[in-house]
């Protein structure tokens, strides 16, 4: 500060001038200086901004995001269908309306053949029993041939003893009776490998350069997905054969007309023995062939 009056240089806090003591000039306020703004920092996309460091705790760490963009659970391909249980039955019914004596007597004879033999071997059974399912693969056959439209003579049932076969042959049947014999002890499951195993016989027949044992792993890959339906087209027509018969037991005790239902009784019993295994059969034989029709086996 200088002093007005005398022009002498005045401390900064001096009231009164030392030379001529005028009061010293009153400060004038230091000029305010404006604020600028900080700029403000570019804002960054969501996308772009970068992820929170990891902490040291397993519980704070962040999921990679390839796992988090991956789905809960893989859907697993579902089989092709193979049609409803009735088409079945339809296709077993008109191969047995096509030759129903001709197949009932080979069916027959299968049944004589195979009592007689485990009769005569019951001492023996480990060679009575391979023979026994030799000819059930032969039988088998002749269903294959049935459901094909192809004649069925009774020397098919030895098919199955054919010297170049017989071992493979042998070999197939008792190894698929030796696992269902397995888990026969085992509640539920014995009726699953039942059904997964059912397909052997037919392996072997239409397969001639298949092991016994790839048969049986072939059998399994073939059912899976369709066991359901070939039990329930077993039990679907069990059940319906015994409503029918149990309508029909209480039809006998109407007066007067109950005798018209005892042979309608009568007949109905007399079909399903004589008829009942080979329909089983040829219901299980159209399964097989639409299983690998859908599946280009």
């Amino acid at each position: 500060m200088i002093c007005p009056n005398c022009s002498t240089p005045l401390p900064e806090d001096a009231k009164f001038c030392p030379v001529c003591g005028s009061p010293a000039p009153a400060q004038a306020p230091a000029e305010e200086q404006p604020v600028i703004p900080a700029p403000e920092k570019p804002s960054v996309p969501p996308e772009e901004k970068p992820a929170p460091a990891a902490s040291a705790g397993w519980y704070e760490t962040a999921a990679p995001e390839s796992a988090a963009s991956e789905p809960f659970y893989t859907a697993v391909p579902s089989k092709p269908s193979i049609g409803s249980i009735f088409d079945f039955y339809r296709k077993a019914l008109a191969v047995l309306a096509a030759k129903p004596i001709r197949l009932w007597g080979l069916s027959l004879l299968y049944a004589l053949i195979g009592a007689l033999i485990s009769s005569l071997g019951a001492a023996v059974p480990l060679i009575s029993l391979p023979i026994v399912m030799l000819l059930q693969l032969g039988f088998t056959g002749i269903l294959l041939d049935g459901i094909h439209g192809k004649e069925v003579r009774s020397e098919q049932l030895f098919q199955g003893f054919r010297k170049e076969e017989v071992l493979r042959n042998a070999g197939g049947m008792c190894w698929q009776g030796l696992w269902n014999l397995i888990w026969a002890f085992v509640p539920v499951m014995n009726v699953i490998k039942y059904y997964s195993y059912s397909l052997v016989p037919y392996i072997l027949l239409t397969d001639k350069e298949i092991s016994p044992t790839e048969a049986l792993r072939k059998s399994m890959r073939m059912t899976d997905g369709y066991k359901g339906k070939m039990f329930g087209a077993d039990i679907l027509l069990v059940v319906g054969i015994w409503v029918i018969m149990l309508v029909l037991g209480l039809f006998i005790r109407i007066p007067y007309i109950g005798w018209i239902f005892g042979i309608v009784f009568f007949v109905v019993y007399l079909a399903v023995c004589l008829f009942g295994t080979l329909f089983f059969g040829l219901v299980h034989t159209a399964i097989f062939e639409k299983i690998r029709e859908v599946n280009n086996d």
